[in-house]
């Protein structure tokens, strides 16, 4: 065989073995998972010194540690036994220290340092808080009782997850844990701020305690609305349009408004007009009265002739009588009282906005039509009727197409695979590379054969002649002049 030919075989076996070493250890190498996060820097140290003496090989990766998917169970449950990881920075009243030397203000700051500490690793096992402080001021001692008094003041500093906000009752909470803890505390003298400097307390909303609660409670409810009907739209934007090619942004017109409603309403009774009488009142009012008198002289007669005089009248009687009745009927209807309490969730309707990629070519007006009446009746159905909607469909173009998680761990997954599958092809073109290369080196040697055939005649033993000739050439040419005059002589000489 020939030195090429050999050479060649020897790099293409080589490279096969190193894609096949590829191969198995993209394939065969352990798939590490997380087993514990968000570890400072002392407990990071710790868990990893009990797992190398566990012989369980980790890694870290920022404030994470990983181990082997096979390892996992036998990784928690050996460092839960161990007490891994500890509460980093927690002082226990008992590691205060007991000296006869220590003045009572040192013991008094000893165990304030104490109490922040505990309200602080209270506070971080929080879902969605990572880290906390808690920095509590008290109040000098007075010296005279006429002095005004002062208040305990605390601040809290919350360091947040990504994405993480804390509803107004959770730091309400907050609040009142750390005001519950200090003597002579107020809730309203309790600020909580985050890692951006924002204060998350507001004295007035701590002061209207239920008005708070009952707050963050229908902000909450209309969170929930519009997140249902955003992944029912999303769900059905994706069967039409395909993952990361629709955007739904939903708005819920929520009111929370109690409304009660009262109605008196008459109904006469069938057949009447004016209702049925429920009273009567008669009143009745009689009199009687009789008159008479005896007769008698009219006038006298006087002295004086010229005065006339009367006749008296006959004697005589007379009587009289009446009656008067009032009577007074009083007139019922029948009558219903209604009493309606509206529900305090009042869904008015939505506000819906989609947008869709327009770089999609399947994205013709067509569809757009198509996926308007689709989200109008699907709002529609979800609201009621009644309701006030508000769709808007638009197309836009998308700078990138959106990865779900659903296919980022389905990549995850078999990236392996999809790995492994490129060194096989890489082997098998170096293969093709090399029976390629090896038939080119076989034509080529037979092409050369004449040649080599050639080269070997020449390589035979030469006459002495010949090599005389050889020689006198080289000669004449490194030397030409001598070489002249060597040719005068032999002429001479013959």
């Amino acid at each position: 065989m020939a030195p090429a030919r050999r050479r060649n075989l020897a790099i293409a076996a080589a490279a096969g073995v190193l894609c096949l070493a590829t191969v198995l250890w993209i394939v065969l190498r352990p798939n590490y998972v997380t087993i514990m996060s968000g570890l400072d820097a002392k407990s990071l140290g710790q868990v990893q010194s009990k797992l190398q003496d566990l012989k369980i090989p980790s890694r870290v990766e920022g404030s994470s540690v990983l181990v082997p998917a096979r390892d996992a169970d036998t990784a928690r449950i050996q460092l839960a036994m161990a007490g891994l990881p500890q509460s980093s920075g927690y002082i226990g009243y008992a590691s205060i220290p007991s000296s006869f030397a220590m003045t009572q203000d040192q013991f008094n700051v000893q165990v304030l340092d104490v109490l922040q500490q505990s309200l602080a690793q209270t506070i971080k096992s929080i879902n969605g808080v990572t880290d906390a402080q808690v920095h509590i001021v008290m109040p000098d001692p007075q010296l005279f009782v006429s002095q005004p008094a002062d208040t305990a003041k605390a601040s809290v500093f919350l360091q947040l997850g990504p994405g993480v906000q804390l509803s107004s009752a959770q730091v309400a909470g907050i609040q009142q844990l750390v005001a519950h803890s200090v003597k002579g505390l107020s809730v309203d003298d309790v600020t909580v701020v985050d890692q951006n400097g924002v204060a998350l307390s507001s004295p007035t909303a701590n002061s209207a305690g239920g008005a708070t609660t009952q707050a963050s409670a229908e902000i909450a409810l209309r969170r929930q609305l519009e997140q249902t009907l955003t992944q029912q739209l999303t769900a059905g934007l994706n069967q039409i349009v395909g993952p990361g090619n629709a955007v739904v942004m939903v708005h819920a017109n929520v009111t929370f408004d109690q409304v009660q409603s009262k109605a008196h309403t008459y109904q006469p009774a069938p057949g009447q007009t004016t209702g049925l009488p429920s009273s009567t009142q008669v009143t009745r009012k009689s009199s009687n009265s009789t008159t008479g008198s005896a007769g008698g002289p009219a006038g006298q007669a006087s002295s004086n002739p010229n005065l006339p005089t009367y006749a008296g009248s006959a004697a005589g009687s007379g009587s009289s009588s009446s009656t008067e009745t009032d009577t007074t009927t009083t007139y019922d209807n029948s009558y219903v009282d209604t009493v309606k309490n509206d529900d305090p969730v009042q869904l008015q309707g939505y506000q819906v906005a989609v947008m869709l990629n327009q770089n999609d070519a399947a994205i013709t007006p067509a569809v757009v039509n198509q996926i308007r009446s689709f989200v109008t009746n699907a709002v529609g159905a979800k609201a009621g009727a009644g309701a006030n909607n508000d769709i808007s469909v638009v197309t836009v173009p998308f700078h990138g197409p959106a990865v779900s998680s659903a296919s980022a761990g389905w990549a995850q997954g078999w990236m392996p695979w999809a790995a492994a599958g490129g060194a096989v092809a890489a082997l098998a073109l170096a293969g093709w590379w090399w029976l390629r290369r090896r038939r080119g080196s076989d034509e080529l040697a037979a092409a050369l054969e004449p040649q080599a055939a050639l080269a070997e005649l020449d390589q035979l033993p030469k006459s002495e002649d010949e090599r005389m000739k050889e020689e006198l050439l080289r000669f004449a040419e490194r030397k030409p002049a001598e070489f002249a005059g060597l040719l005068r002589t032999w002429l001479a000489n013959d």
